[in-house]
């Protein structure tokens, strides 16, 4: 076998495999810079700014303390769940509000039932209803029970006056913090509808 034919078949062969580093293309490692530096920028640029990103949704408002205090936000969001958005109650459970002398007598009765709460049966246009009325006079402030009485007490063709909130601070300062009251104790303490 002459040399020639060695060379040969050694130039047939492939090169031994040898471990090495490629490097990042250019384009890869130039768009990376690109990235940072346009998100070194944009985070530079809205500091202060208010965030915008994400859900979409609109941040809650806070109305001032003293401002007008909306009745029908708070009915919706406190009262809603039982008594109906429409304000008829659930049968045999929630009593309704609308056309409630209960509700639209004096007004002094549905600050204490609201502010203090209720229990055991009672009896609404006929039909007694047996449950709890939970108390609302640590969750809301005098203008805010205000508020939401005034609501009930003008919706759904109600027509008795509005509440002023000096008429529930004067409810707080005379009963304190009262329990739970039952139509019995009401009837000792006000005015009960006939």
């Amino acid at each position: 076998m002459s040399s020639r034919d060695t060379q040969r078949a050694q130039r047939r062969e492939n090169p031994e495999p040898s471990e090495g580093q490629r490097p990042v293309p250019r384009l890869v490692v130039l768009w990376i810079g690109v990235l940072l530096l346009w998100g070194v920028g944009y985070y530079a640029w809205n500091i202060g700014a208010p965030l915008t990103g994400g859900d979409s949704r609109t941040a809650v408002v806070q109305e001032p303390a003293g401002s007008g205090v909306n009745g029908e936000k708070l009915f919706t969001a406190h009262c809603a769940a039982c008594h109906q958005p429409t304000g008829q109650g659930v049968a045999g459970t929630f009593p309704p509000l609308v056309g409630s002398r209960w509700l639209l007598n004096d007004p002094t009765l549905p600050i204490a039932i609201v502010n203090d709460g209720l229990s055991g049966p009672i009896t609404v246009d006929g039909e007694e209803y047996q449950g709890n009325m939970p108390a609302f006079g640590d969750k809301l402030s005098a203008e805010e029970l205000a508020a939401v009485l005034s609501y009930v007490r003008g919706a759904w063709d109600n027509d008795a006056a509005a509440i002023e909130p000096a008429l529930v601070k004067e409810h707080r300062e005379r009963y304190g913090h009262h329990d739970a009251w039952s139509v019995e104790a009401l009837g000792d303490s006000f005015t009960l509808p006939e």
